[in-house]
């Protein structure tokens, strides 16, 4: 789904906010990875979710989500998600789905959680609002393309504890989302990007819970 077209569908959802459930998740193993399982048991849109490997001892793992990235799971459905990380699908019982945001601003899981799902979306908001402000320079898209790589690789470096925290999440997804605006550059027009990222802008301006 385009991000014109899931920002539409997104806008459209009014009703009032509840507490929901967190969103169920099972985990197998692959010979390349691990697949999550990951099922909507509200009656509204996962639009925002965090799974993370929790008290194993040596590593770390999250998975964040949110529908700005191009991700919802809607009532009842059951999302399948590969994921290249083996240690996942080893030790699944340290696997936990942590945090889930619903379209109608209804929150489910740890609060702390909820909150840096929060602060990681008003993260993408700030970036989406740059890349319009770069893209709405009218440069050739070259000349865009390297402004973005440029952005990105200027971004400070975090120290260890810091990378595990609110500050290492919101670069995460600003890379992410720099990256992949730079990408579709080199493959679509200018303009074309540019009015999706509007769309997407005005999406995250409007979700719930408010920003």
């Amino acid at each position: 789904m385009s991000f014109a077209k899931l920002a539409t569908v997104l806008l459209a959802l009014v009703p009032a906010a509840a507490q929901g459930p967190l969103p169920t998740l099972r985990i197998e193993p692959t010979a390349g990875g691990s697949i999550f399982y990951i099922k909507n048991t509200y009656s509204q849109p996962v639009t925002a979710y965090l799974v993370e490997l929790v008290d194993y001892p040596g590593s770390s793992f999250w998975l964040w989500s949110d529908f700005s990235e191009g991700e919802t799971i809607a009532p009842g459905v059951e999302l399948r998600k590969p994921i290249s990380n083996m240690t996942v699908g080893a030790v699944p019982d340290y696997v936990k789905m942590q945090a889930a945001i619903f379209a109608d601003g209804s929150t489910a899981g740890i609060p702390e959680k909820v909150a840096q799902l929060v602060g990681r979306r008003r993260a993408i908001l700030e970036t989406v609002r740059e890349l319009v402000r770069r893209l709405e320079k009218g440069p050739a898209k070259d000349a865009a393309i390297a402004d973005l790589k440029s952005w990105s690789e200027s971004l400070p470096p975090l120290s260890k504890s810091a990378a595990r925290g609110q500050a290492g999440f919101n670069q995460g997804a600003t890379k992410a989302m720099i990256s992949r605006t730079t990408s579709r550059l080199g493959a679509e027009p200018v303009e074309k990007v540019l009015a999706d990222l509007r769309a997407v802008e005005q999406a995250v301006a409007a979700s719930k819970p408010a920003l």
